[in-house]
């Protein structure tokens, strides 16, 4: 199922920043869906240094915030 995000102000500002610098490692600019592709790549091994670092086992999943 496809998932579509818009991103305002500084979060759009700061997804931009990180697809300039993508594009400067990479070579290419990378499509929106690679830079989150990335950015879920990340967070995935920060989550992983969290547990090395604290003995837990952390969910792999976000925690869902209510409003």
């Amino acid at each position: 199922m496809p998932t579509h995000i818009k991103l305002y102000g500084e979060k759009g500002e700061r997804f931009e920043q990180i697809q300039a610098e993508l594009e400067r490692e990479l070579g290419y600019e990378p499509t929106n869906p690679e830079v989150i592709g990335f950015l879920m790549y990340a967070y995935g091994n920060a989550l992983e240094t969290v547990d090395t670092l604290t003995g837990e086992k952390s969910e792999q999943e976000a925690p869902v915030r209510e409003r």
